[in-house]
C-alpha cells in the first residue's frame, strides 16, 4: 500500500480522526500485524477486534480503525461501521490504482488458476495475487492494500458461499478481466441445492466488465453456457470457443493444446489442462507471447495442498485435500488413475462436506468410481464413507472413525515404493496424517 497519512483516510471517510500516523499497509488480525499497518478493528460473532488493539500496537500498528474511541495513545479514525469501513476504504483505494484486475471463480480450480496466471504476470510485471485463501470480501480488500503505484497485475481468487458475496466483492474490486473455472455441488445446500442459481450467482464476476471478450468461462458446463451470451467459452467439448485437445501427461508435464496450440504445465491433472486453458486465454488478450505462458506454466508454485506431488519418505503422494467435492474428486481420481506408478496404488479418502441434497448417493458413487481404479487398498474417514461402504462388500475398503486410528494404519505404508492419494475435506485436515510425531 502507498504510504497516507490517517488524516487522508478520515477525509475519504468522513470520519472524525484522532491524532494523525503514516500508514502503510492494512492488518484485521493482530497476530499478523506488520510495522506501520493500520488495524481495522473488527467485531464478529465471537470476538471484538478493539479487545485486540493493545496487541496489534504492541507489533507495529501505527493507527488504528476503530467504531469507539479507544483509551490508547495512538491515532484512531472513527466509523459507525469498522467492516463497513473497510469495504469503503478499499473502494476508494481501488479507484486510484492503475491495475489490470483480474479475478476467478468457480467451484473448483480457483487457486490453481490463480497461482498459474500469478506464475506468468510476474515475468511480465508486478503482481500481487491473494494470499492463500483469502478469497472473501475482506480478502478482497486485504489484497489490494497489498498494491501500490507500482503494481500492474492484480488477481484476486473470489470464493462463493452465500447469496450475493459475488456483487459485494465486484463492487469493491472492479475487475477489469475474469474467469469462470467450474461448477459443482460445493456450498450447494446455501443456494437451496439449486445449481443454476449457483451459477447465476458465479456470474456476477462479469457483470462489471464492458468488453466481454475479456471474460472467460469453462463452456462445459451447460448452465454456464445456457447464461452467458458474448463471453469466451473454452473446454474440452467441440461447442466451445476455444477447444483443449490432445490433453496427455508426459515427462511430469501436463501437455494440451488450446486452439491447435500447444502447451505444457508442471501441474498435473486433466483438471488442471482446464484451468490453464482459462489462464491462457486470459494472457493471450492481454498480449502476451506464447513463449512467456509456457516458461510460467512450466514453472507454477501451487498453493499448498493443491495437486501436490511429493515424497514422503519412499511412497509418492498426491495430496489434494484443502476441500473436496464430486468433481474435485473426479478429476483427483483421472489423475490417480493417469498418473504413471509401477508399484502399489492406495487411496486415502474422507467425506465430502455440505453437499447438501443427494450427499449420501454422491459418496456411494465416488466410492464405486474409487474401486473401479487400478487400487490396492482404500482407506476412508467419515461417516457418508462409512454408509457408503455398506453398500460395496469389498475386501479393498477400510473405514476408521478417528484419524489416529487412520494414521496408524496408513503410515506403514510410506516405507514402500507406493502411491498414495489423499482426497477430503478441509474439516478433517489430512495432512495430519503426514505430520512426523
Amino acid at each position: 500500500m502507498r504510504k497516507m497519512s490517517t488524516l487522508e483516510i478520515g477525509n475519504y471517510l468522513g470520519a472524525e480522526v484522532i491524532g494523525e500516523a503514516k500508514v502503510s499497509g492494512v492488518s484485521v488480525d493482530s497476530r499478523f500485524v506488520r510495522e506501520n499497518d493500520l488495524f481495522v478493528c473488527l467485531i464478529g460473532e465471537r470476538v471484538d477486534g478493539h479487545d485486540f488493539a493493545q496487541a496489534a500496537i504492541d507489533n507495529g500498528a501505527k493507527a488504528l480503525l476503530v467504531s469507539r474511541e479507544l483509551d490508547l495513545d495512538v491515532s484512531q479514525i472513527l466509523v459507525p461501521d469498522t467492516l463497513q469501513g473497510l469495504f469503503d476504504f478499499a473502494k476508494v483505494y481501488r479507484s486510484q490504482l492503475q491495475i489490470e484486475a483480474i479475478a476467478i471463480t468457480g467451484s473448483n480450480g480457483k487457486t490453481s488458476t490463480k497461482d498459474m496466471l500469478r506464475s506468468v504476470l510476474e515475468l511480465v510485471g508486478p503482481t500481487v495475487a491473494t494470499f492463500e485463501n483469502q478469497n472473501t470480501e475482506i480478502g478482497s480488500c486485504l489484497t489490494l492494500f497489498r498494491m501500490d503505484e507500482k503494481t500492474k497485475f492484480g488477481i484476486f481468487e473470489m470464493g462463493l458461499d452465500m447469496p450475493g458475496e459475488m456483487q459485494a466483492m465486484v463492487d469493491i474490486v472492479k475487475p477489469t478481466r475474469a474467469i469462470v473455472t467450474s461448477l459443482d455441488q460445493a456450498h450447494a445446500d446455501n443456494f437451496n441445492d439449486d445449481m443454476k442459481l449457483l451459477g447465476q450467482e458465479k456470474l456476477i464476476i462479469f457483470s462489471e466488465i464492458e468488453d466481454k471478450s475479456s471474460c472467460f468461462y469453462q463452456g462445459d458446463y451447460d448452465i454456464y453456457y445456457d447464461l452467458c451470451n458474448d463471453e469466451v467459452s473454452f473446454g474440452f467439448k467441440n461447442r466451445n470457443d476455444h477447444i483443449i485437445s490432445k490433453f496427455e501427461i508426459k515427462n511430469e508435464l501436463n501437455e494440451f493444446k488450446v486452439d491447435k496450440r500447444m502447451y505444457s504445465s508442471n501441474v498435473l491433472g486433466k483438471h488442471q489442462a482446464s484451468n490453464a486453458a482459462g489462464a491462457i486465454l486470459l494472457l493471450r488478450s492481454l498480449g502476451i507471447s506464447d513463449e512467456i505462458i509456457n516458461e510460467g506454466l512450466r514453472n507454477v508454485t501451487l498453493t499448498s495442498m493443491r495437486t501436490e506431488i511429493r515424497k514422503h519418505h519412499n511412497a509418492t503422494i498426491l495430496f489434494d485435500a484443502y476441500k473436496s467435492s464430486p468433481k474435485s474428486l473426479e478429476a483427483a481420481f483421472d489423475l490417480f488413475e493417469n498418473y504413471e506408478f509401477s508399484g502399489k496404488r492406495y487411496m486415502v479418502l474422507a467425506d465430502m462436506y455440505q453437499l447438501g441434497e443427494g450427499t449420501e448417493l454422491k459418496h456411494e458413487l465416488a466410492l464405486k468410481q474409487a474401486l473401479s481404479q487400478d487400487v490396492d487398498h482404500i482407506y476412508l474417514l467419515g461417516e457418508e464413507f462409512e454408509k457408503a461402504m455398506k453398500k460395496f462388500d469389498d475386501g479393498k475398503v477400510t473405514h476408521y472413525n478417528k484419524i489416529d486410528d487412520l494414521k496408524d494404519a496408513v503410515t506403514p505404508l510410506f516405507n514402500q515404493e507406493a502411491f498414495i492419494l489423499f482426497k477430503g475435506s478441509r474439516y478433517y485436515a489430512l495432512e495430519r496424517i503426514l505430520k512426523e510425531e
